[in-house]
């Protein structure tokens, strides 16, 4: 039970680093680009050690910890806040305010706090190692006299009292603004050593320059501390710098180090006491205790050289953040009449209806200027959704089991209802336009996402609709009324979740599209509900119907590729052929016969049945001549890469398989036929009676079912679920 002690021990020796000034300066001399670092240019490091995923989102705001889950998608509020911290690399310190500003529940507190989270990781590594210094007084077994004001010492070789023990030492003062040990370095001389520190990282020196590192100086008693005792050490530095203990310290939100949450109840973020006066520090030099020593406390100096974070700014009365317009102006902070610099990442939270009341207010201009607005909307892509609520159904899989499609069903209801029909006055391009003023709300929600297209579009609406995405994105980026302002929220969604697995053992779709049926229809409950229709888009019922539809037709496929029927024909060779024949044809060249090896005229017979059969409705010219285009660009993507036209081509491939699925209706509706007798034979209460089900007919229902568990994910009850409700719509 104790084996942990030895272990524990070591690991805060390691942990708890102290050093004297000297030995500090080769930790400088060494490492001086990790050393001189500005809270902004730390935080930047701490981004970048995390790196990006694939999607362009930085890992560190999908970091798992158990008090802070992680974040998925907000790739526009990741890159702005990215961009902030470059800006204030710039001005040479953090002199915007920035206000995530959304909806209730779009993870706005969330992002900030993995920003915390993943900053306390990295200050435990090496790389992120920070360090500030304590005063150290020792008694008078090591200096004669009044504690370490007169010149005879009893100990001449002792350099430092930064690693005297405990019973040793007579008194300590810490720097509760975590200065810097820099600062101890005059102005000028500090300046020259930066300058030669860094000289290999112009681009970081020049944003040093600006900062505080290289401008700045002591707080006020650290300041009225080192002057004393360097008045009473006759001018030598090195005597004062005796007294100075290095320590190491660590971000953390849990003990307000360096991470620091301001609620908005009305109190004062800084305050100043005198200690003096403190009976507890009686035994400070003398030259110390004539001085008029002050103590400062509050948010802002717990947060100094990390992140302030104000929750729900604009509840608290304008009077209580006033304050911040001076700070964010000159980066300091007046507590009665002495001005502390501050070393700080100001962040904080709102939603709409506080920051609309906020416009109003006069002082409203004043403000815009030392604030960045950052828009945090909903999410509009339901695969980022999904990744949200995927923890919360692991932990409730010992209750119930949630089908293949079921999330994806609820998270395109969620996408639904925060989107905005597109306007034709929006785009340029009339092509665009019309485009994507037919896309319904599900076409919209897909494309978004990346999944698919409308296979109604022909090659060159599909072309147009993939080069203009972004536009379409865009398209309410700067209106009022920004799709993510509205629709139902991630908090409304977890509790739908809990609700569903607490009436269902088995979550289908089905028991999504029902329950969405029912929850259409609480107007009080909903705003989102309320709004105005603009043909599908607003209009709830709608949502649930075009969802409906939308998985069956997957379940469909699903059903049909667990048949266990096998399709011969080679779709490869198939398409393949056509694309050599068209090519010759558009190049007016021959093709070579396979089986003669001679070259022959295109076989404009067979181009034409090939089209036929893929029901070709758009212009034969135009849609060779785009189907070329994407091969063309496939081989540029994928050099030396031999070509798998059905990979290329997916969609030639599923409307060549429409003859196929004649054959696969066909067993189908035998199916249909025979499920309630296979219903009843797996029924325990139902065992004893007899029905007419063959055992071939029996095998072939249990082929679908097993195929749909081991290919498709399906439980057995999730199986046969969907497969009557597939039959019953389809077959």
């Amino acid at each position: 039970m104790l084996d942990w002690i030895e272990k524990a021990g070591e690991e805060s020796t390691q942990k708890n680093e102290i050093l004297s000034f000297q030995d500090y300066t080769e930790i400088l001399k060494e490492h001086p680009r990790r050393e001189l670092r500005p809270t902004f240019q730390y935080l930047t490091d701490m981004i970048q050690h995390y790196g990006k995923s694939e999607d362009g989102t930085y890992k560190v705001f999908q970091q798992e910890h158990n008090d802070s889950p992680a974040v998925f998608g907000q790739n526009k509020v990741q890159e702005s806040l990215v961009q902030n911290l470059r800006n204030f690399q710039e001005e040479g310190f953090n002199n915007k305010f920035i206000l995530f500003v959304g909806p209730n529940g779009s993870s706005k507190s969330s992002l900030v706090r993995k920003l915390m989270k993943g900053t306390e990781d990295y200050s435990e590594l090496d790389d992120g190692a920070l360090y500030t210094f304590s005063w150290i007084f020792p008694i008078d077994n090591f200096v004669k006299g009044g504690l370490g004001f007169s010149n005879e010492t009893v100990k001449s070789d002792l350099n430092s009292f930064a690693y005297l023990e405990d019973k040793d030492i007579s008194a300590i003062l810490n720097s509760e603004l975590k200065d810097h040990p820099v600062l101890l370095i005059p102005l000028e001389a500090r300046r020259e050593i930066i300058d030669e520190a860094l000289a290999d990282f112009p681009e970081v020196l020049d944003g040093v320059r600006k900062s505080w590192l290289y401008n700045g100086d002591l707080s006020k008693r650290n300041r009225m501390i080192y002057d004393a005792l360097l008045k009473n050490h006759k001018g030598r530095h090195l005597d004062v710098l005796k007294y100075i203990r290095v320590e190491r310290f660590r971000i953390s939100k849990r003990y307000s180090t360096g991470a620091v949450t301001v609620e908005p109840q009305v109190h004062v973020d800084a305050q100043m006491q005198q200690i003096t006066m403190d009976k507890r520090l009686g035994s400070l030099p003398p030259s110390l205790q004539s001085l008029n020593l002050f103590s400062l406390k509050g948010e802002a100096v717990l947060a100094n050289r990390g992140i302030l974070e104000y929750s729900d700014l604009l509840k608290r009365p304008l009077d209580a953040y006033k304050y911040l317009l001076m700070t964010m102006e000159t980066k300091n902070v007046n507590l009665h009449g002495i001005l502390t610099e501050l070393d700080i990442f100001f962040i904080g939270t709102s939603n709409e209806v506080h920051l609309a009341a906020f416009k109003q207010h006069p002082d409203f201009n004043s403000f815009k200027g030392r604030f960045n607005f950052v828009k945090v909307p909903y999410l509009l892509n339901y695969v980022e959704e999904e990744k949200i609520y995927k923890n919360q159904i692991v932990g409730l899989s010992d209750r119930n089991t949630y089908e293949p499609h079921a999330l994806s069903a609820l998270c395109l209801f969620a996408v639904m209802t925060r989107l905005r029909a597109p306007q034709v006055k929006n785009y340029s391009d009339k092509k665009l336009a019309n485009i994507a003023t037919n896309l319904n709300p599900m076409d919209k929600a897909l494309f978004i996402s990346g999944t698919t297209i409308p296979d109604r579009l022909d090659s060159e609406g599909r072309q147009i609709l993939k080069q203009n995405k972004n536009e379409l994105l865009n398209e309410f980026e700067g209106d009022n009324l920004y799709e993510g302002k509205f629709g139902i929220s991630p908090r409304d969604m977890k509790n739908i979740i809990y609700k569903l697995s607490s009436r269902h053992k088995t979550v289908t779709f089905l028991e999504i599209v029902d329950y969405l049926q029912k929850l259409i229809t609480k107007k009080n409950e909903y705003d989102f509900l309320n709004m105005t229709p603009q043909a599908d888009y607003h209009h709830p019922a709608r949502f649930v119907a075009l969802i409906k539809d939308y998985c069956l037709k997957i379940a469909d496929k699903e059903v049909r590729d667990s048949l266990g029927m096998v399709d011969d024909r080679s779709y490869e060779k198939y398409i393949r052929r056509y694309i050599e024949n068209v090519t010759a044809y558009i190049k007016k060249e021959k093709v070579k016969n396979q089986i003669t090896g001679k070259y022959e005229e295109s076989d404009s017979y067979f181009i034409e049945e090939f089209e036929n059969n893929i029901n070709l409705k758009e212009s034969a010219d135009v849609f060779r001549g785009h189907l070329l285009s994407k091969l063309g660009a496939y081989s540029l993507d994928n050099p030396g890469q031999d070509l798998n036209y059905t990979k290329v081509f997916p969609n030639l491939s599923d409307r060549l398989q429409e003859s196929f699925r004649n054959e696969q209706k066909k067993v189908l509706q035998v199916v249909a036929r025979n499920l309630v007798f296979f219903e009843a034979e797996l029924d325990d209460s139902k065992k004893k009676m007899s029905t007419p089900l063959s055992q071939e007919n029996k095998q072939q229902i249990q082929t679908i079912v097993d195929n749909l568990i081991n290919k498709f994910g399906y439980s057995q009850n999730g199986a046969i679920s969907v497969m009557k409700f597939v039959i019953k719509e389809k077959y």
